[in-house]
């Protein structure tokens, strides 16, 4: 053989063991379980005084890695399985596997959009509508701050929003565009990106709808190396062509009421509202209502972080629902159960929200709010977990 060819082999064969080498180091935690601290001892037939000593893990691995590998697949199970065992349980023990199975199936089969509201920003330090309208209503000395008060105690933040923007538009503007900057750099910060944006990627490769005026959703998928969006339509953005590129089947982001960056984008007030979603009933010949119709009618959303409380958004799938000329999709949605103020589940308003949520197609999945909304981010990783085959339901 050619000393060159050789030499190639040998090169080939030493990177080769480099990476099963790197590929072994990976599964640490793995080889100290299969170790279990007691060494395999080989004597010399030279010199019985000479004792060889390898670890358990070591020669499975370079002696019969199929073996090895279907060990770790089994260890990897046992893992996953104890570690979503708190979400597993409470699925099982509220009685919600079968809507969870079936909210599964649609994101194994790449069918689900999810629908991002306020509650998950606020989990990187974005304030909610509340707060945002109170901090500029007590700024602006034109606002009478008895009267922001009792408007946002009657949750009227659109009225709100109308009266601010009357009073200055340009401060209402720059409050928007200051409180809703980049808070972090996305690449370095990871602990600041709340799990469920992180989650994204692997929930969906198609469409995306948020509330949000933060560039969090974009951002993030950007630094993992997701696909780019296609198509975005940002609130009033004119000129569009999110619905074409949605109908392809692009990666397509829909921002309901705009991006901060932008203020023509903006649906924060009444008059933008009217002129979003037309003056009296919905106008979907306009793009707003157009686009979102076609989201609820083609996919099946996954509300995270949204109250669903009766706004626009609900008025609008309402009536496409009613209306009867399409075929409704499931939509689904990780709720926190609504309390009393004792601490107890208020069952009466759970009751009428299934209700309400039902008619509009809307399947909801419950859970505690205890712990900071932390059942939400357990609840979601299981199901891409389960979708992607990693772990299962059952025992």
């Amino acid at each position: 053989m050619p000393i060159e060819k050789v030499k190639k082999s040998a090169e080939l064969i030493k990177q080769v063991e480099v990476f099963l080498e790197n590929g072994f180091k990976d599964n640490e935690d793995f080889n100290e379980v299969l170790d279990g601290g007691d060494l395999i001892q080989i004597r010399s037939l030279q010199d019985h005084e000479q004792v060889y000593e390898y670890k358990a893990s070591e020669v499975l691995y370079w002696v019969d890695r199929t073996v090895y590998l279907d060990e770790l697949d089994n260890w990897s199970g046992v893992q996953l399985k104890e570690m979503h065992s708190d979400a597993i349980n409470f699925i099982v023990q509220s009685n919600q596997e079968a809507v969870f199975s079936d909210l599964v199936n649609l994101i194994r089969r790449r069918k689900v959009a999810p629908f991002v509201g306020a509650g998950i920003s606020a989990a990187a330090g974005y304030p909610g509508w509340g707060s945002t309208l109170r901090d500029l209503g007590l700024k602006l000395t034109e606002v009478d701050d008895a009267e922001v008060e009792q408007l946002l105690a009657n949750e009227d933040y659109l009225s709100l929003a109308q009266k601010l923007a009357n009073a200055s538009p340009v401060q209402l503007e720059n409050h928007v565009r200051t409180t809703f900057r980049v808070k972090a750099n996305i690449e370095t910060d990871r602990n600041h990106i709340p799990k469920v944006i992180q989650l994204l990627p692997r929930l969906c490769s198609g469409a995306m709808v948020t509330t949000n005026f933060d560039t969090l959703i974009e951002d993030w998928c950007k630094s993992k190396g997701a696909p780019e969006f296609d198509g975005f339509l940002l609130g009033l953005q004119q000129n569009s062509n999110f619905v074409q590129k949605l109908l392809k089947g692009d990666r397509c982001l829909l921002k309901l009421h705009g991006d901060a960056s932008q203020p023509d984008t903006y649906v924060f007030t009444e008059d933008q509202y009217i002129q979003g979603y037309g003056e009296v009933e919905i106008d979907f010949r306009l793009q707003l209502p157009k686009a979102l119709r076609q989201v609820y009618v083609s996919h099946s959303l996954l509300f995270l972080g949204c109250s669903l409380a009766q706004d626009k958004t609900m008025d609008l799938f309402k009536q496409v629902k009613d209306e009867g000329q399409f075929v409704i999709p499931e939509h689904f949605a990780l709720l926190a159960e609504p309390k009393k103020d004792d601490g107890e589940i208020n069952q009466h308003v759970k009751q009428q929200t299934e209700e309400r949520l039902f008619g509009i197609g809307i399947r909801p999945i419950w859970y505690s709010s205890d712990d900071n909304h932390a059942m939400l981010v357990k609840l979601l990783e299981l199901a891409v977990e389960v979708a992607e085959n990693r772990v299962g339901l059952g025992g």
